[in-house]
Parts: C-alpha cells; structure tokens; sequence
C-alpha cells in the first residue's frame, strides 16, 4: 500500500506545510492539474491567487489504477476518517 498526498502549492511551501504538521508519507506538488481532472476544484474561490483551492478529497485506487473509492467534502474542515480509508483499503481484492 503507497499513501501519497497532493499539494497545490509549490514545493517549499509544501515542504514547510509537511515540517509544521509532523507528516512523513509523500506529497506530491500538483499545481492544480490532478485537482481539475479529478474534478475537485472548489468553486466558492474567485480565482485569485487561490484559484485551484481544492474540496478536500479521498481517492483510492487499485493496483490496476481503477479508482475504488472517493469521498469529497464540501466543508474544508472535514476529511474521510482514517479508520474509513483503512478499511476500505483492507477490502480491496488482493489486500
């Protein structure tokens, strides 16, 4: 099993957001691109500077790349439990 995040900021200020919070697990920097293709853009922004400001999302995808699961939430304060994310990671096939 591989956990990676995605930032839409840029790269430093990912890394200190990571260093602040106590994360270890990758992040990838997006810049906007996963954010628009998953269809996740939070459209309350007014394309300023924070254009591209995602809903905060869950996504799991299986080895062969099939998307299994997403969970998006409108209020960005909430996000899918862990213990959510894990258990339908164990119900994969092959997990």
């Amino acid at each position: 099993m591989t956990i990676l995040g995605i930032s839409k900021y840029d790269a430093e200020e990912t890394r200190t957001w990571l260093a602040e919070n106590d994360w270890t697990f990758p992040i990838l920097v997006d810049g906007s691109t996963v954010i628009r293709d998953y269809g996740i853009p939070n459209p309350d922004h007014d394309g300023t500077e924070r254009e591209g400001i995602p809903h905060p999302a869950t996504v799991i995808i299986d080895r062969e790349g099939t998307v299994r699961f997403v969970n998006v939430w409108v209020n960005y304060r909430e996000r899918t439990p862990p213990a959510e994310i894990l258990e339908r990671i164990a119900a994969l096939p092959g997990s």
